[in-house]
């Protein structure tokens, strides 16, 4: 994201100012502002991270090749010219807003920014918002450092790439030449393998962003002459073009960056390559207003995202448009002062020597890197809120205990027996199986309970977004078809009698949940797709009875616990909005809203009982006892987040349980 020369075209004895790069800098802010501001114009505006990326290849491989040729680069100037450039905007940023945080950020908010303070710190932000993906990961919206990703990305690259250029020496562009065009095709091939195994380490880490620089790196070494005038107005436009392609036609649920990068990045490598004639883009890139938000372009992305997290928060809710519009204007007002008092005089102080610029940045990484640890050592400085709101909030934390050792395995695990043996210690054998996704984990110390009780041992096979579904599979969760196989495979030995199969059945039946938004997944089996809601209710039915037929085939006894009332909404965060606020009301869920939704599963479950005579129970029942479907009981949460139950919680329901087991 940090371009951060001045624009200037390599390859030339002078290296000359080129105003339409920064123009294309601008586009890419913009791109990225208005998609995190929510702009449905640019549906694809995530795409301007990667226009950095071209460009700073560009820039930087350039100015180091000719300082290379010319024999003045240093490794020393180098960086000091990135610290100049990147610390004064970056930590002033970082303190302002680890100063809010102390005062609108919840205890586990708080200890995560904590976490990604210390990773921004030390240019690893990337790594632990990677680290940080899965099940139970924290919401972007909860995380206000979250863009500075990218600025992880490129600094990994400039501690990697000068090394580079160094071992290959100045003396032959050939070579030169021949190492980028490796590196670029050696990152690509993996970006695009990456994408179809783990979109998160191919969006996050710098192997599969690589080649996107290195196109940049290309454009600026190669010996290609300028464009003739036609050429660069046709190459311009076909740039542009493909750009604002990838803006408009473009979405967050693509696998990216992969294959799909091609059009941005091809798109700027052209924009840039053209612009060393004149022509209609580059005339475009180069009116004032748009190379001034060029200029500024680094504070604003630095600045647009806190802003907004941070309002959304304080203001728990969806912000009205007329607050986007002021968050909008604040994040330049912001970055224009930024830019004014806090980039351009470090940058220019040239009578500020580089011991101190070095001593400088060393003291704000550890003073920064300090206040992280200090705040994730103590979990979020919970002493910030009062008893009461903190016995609330702690509620988020209140899950089943053996989460990290018995859920999340894989089919693997399941094969190399590595189950949990849940129940009563002295039992012989397990005689039961507790099957199913997160749901299921959170109902386990109710099933754990009632197991001890009776005598009885059994086994836990859980895993995240894995509904027990035989021959289903989810895009967004493919180990669980593999999982579910190896699963069954133990449930039908002799030894298990009873199988109780729990799951968030309303995400796999209609393919979107309550409160995700438009979010949505599309399951598939051998005979078709959901691409709908009639075609994902009929893939739901027929896991659901493939699961079903093969267990009551093999004289099981089959429990299904039914869907749990979903909140939507955070339950502690929104009763400590309430407590702070001085509201005593204890939020719920209508009933006859709850029984409408799940019309459809109750139905499906009614006719697994009738067909194989399994048995249903319906935690609603108790949940729902009031003719509400309570959310917290004696000021207490049943529910730890949006749909997964607190250990609190998941004791209400023992009396199910019971006639589970």
């Amino acid at each position: 994201m940090t371009v951060f020369e001045d624009p200037r075209a390599p390859g030339h004895s002078e290296l000359r100012y080129r105003p339409d790069v920064d123009g294309l800098r601008a586009v890419a802010v913009l791109a990225v502002v208005f998609y995190h501001y929510g702009f449905s114009q640019v549906p694809g505006g995530f795409i301007g991270v990667d226009i950095f990326f071209v460009i700073s290849g560009f820039l930087i491989t350039g100015i180091i090749h000719r300082e290379m040729a010319d024999g003045h680069f240093t490794i020393r100037h180098f960086y000091e010219r990135r610290i100049r450039r990147i610390f004064p905007a970056l930590f002033a940023m970082l303190a302002v807003a680890s100063v809010t945080a102390w005062f609108l950020l919840f205890p586990v908010d708080f200890e995560a920014y904590a976490k990604s303070l210390i990773a921004t710190a030390i240019f690893s932000a990337n790594f632990e918002f990677w680290r940080e993906v899965g099940y139970f990961d924290t919401s972007a919206a909860f995380k206000p450092l979250l863009h500075l990703w990218s600025i992880a990305v490129e600094e990994q690259f400039y501690l990697l790439f000068p090394a580079i250029l160094l071992l290959v020496g100045s003396g032959s562009r050939h070579r030169l030449l021949a190492v980028v065009g490796v590196l670029l095709m050696l990152s690509f091939g993996y970006s695009v393998w990456e994408v179809g195994h783990s979109t998160a380490t191919a969006f996050y880490l710098l192997p599969s962003r690589m080649w996107e620089l290195m196109l940049g790196a290309l454009v600026a070494i190669a010996p290609l002459p300028a464009p003739a005038r036609w050429a660069s107005e046709t190459l311009a436009a076909l740039g542009a073009a493909l750009i604002a392609w990838a803006l408009w036609t473009y979405d967050r649920w693509m696998p990216f960056p992969g294959a799909a990068a091609v059009a941005p990045c091809l798109g700027s490598a052209l924009v840039i390559y053209a612009g060393q004639q004149n022509n209609f883009v580059s005339r475009g890139l180069s009116l004032k207003p748009v190379v001034f938000v060029g200029l500024i372009s680094y504070s604003l992305y630095l600045w647009h995202w806190p802003v907004l997290v941070f309002t959304q928060i304080a203001l728990n809710r969806a912000l009205h448009p007329w607050e986007i519009y002021a968050c909008l204007t604040l994040s330049f007002v912001l970055a224009i002062l930024s830019w004014r008092y806090v980039e351009r005089p470090i940058r220019r102080h040239r009578r500020l020597g580089w011991p101190v610029l070095f001593g400088g940045a060393a003291a704000a990484m550890a003073v920064t890197a300090a206040c992280g640890v200090a705040v994730a050592s103590t979990q979020g400085v919970p002493e910030r809120l009062q008893p009461e709101i903190r016995k609330i909030l702690a509620e988020e934390r209140n899950h089943e205990p053996r989460m990290d050792i018995c859920f999340g395995l894989t089919a693997h695990d399941v094969r190399k027996g590595r189950l949990c043996r849940i129940g009563n210690v002295e039992a012989k054998e397990p005689s039961f199986f507790l099957w199913g996704d997160s749901h299921a984990d959170a109902l386990l110390p109710a099933v754990q309970k009632v197991a001890q009780q009776r005598g009885r041992a059994g086994l836990f096979a859980a895993t995240d977004s894995c509904a027990p579904l035989l021959g289903v599979t989810r895009p967004d969760a493919h180990k669980c078809k593999p999982f579910n196989d190896a699963v069954a495979k133990l449930a039908i030995k002799p030894a298990i009698k009873d199988v109780i199969l729990d799951a968030r059945w309303s995400k796999n039946a209609y393919g979107t949940a309550r409160g995700e938004g438009d979010w949505r997944i599309f399951p598939y089996d051998g005979e078709g797709q959901g691409t709908d809601l009639p075609s994902t209710e009929a893939v739901f039915y027929r896991g659901l009875e493939r699961t079903v037929r093969l267990l009551t085939k093999a004289g099981k006894h089959v429990v299904i616990v039914a869907s749990i009332p979903e909140a939507g909404f955070s339950v502690p965060r929104v009763m400590a909005h309430l407590r702070m606020a001085k509201n005593y009301d204890m939020p719920t869920r209508d009933l006859n809203d709850f029984l409408v939704h799940q019309k459809f599963i109750f139905a499906t479950l009614a006719r697994m009982q009738k067909l194989y005579g399994v048995k249903i129970i319906y935690p609603h029942q108790i949940l729902c006892a009031t003719g509400r479907c309570e959310l917290a009981l004696d000021d207490r949460p049943l529910y730890r987040n949006a749909h997964h139950l607190t250990v609190f919680g998941a004791m209400q329901l023992m009396p199910l349980m019971e006639h589970a087991l």
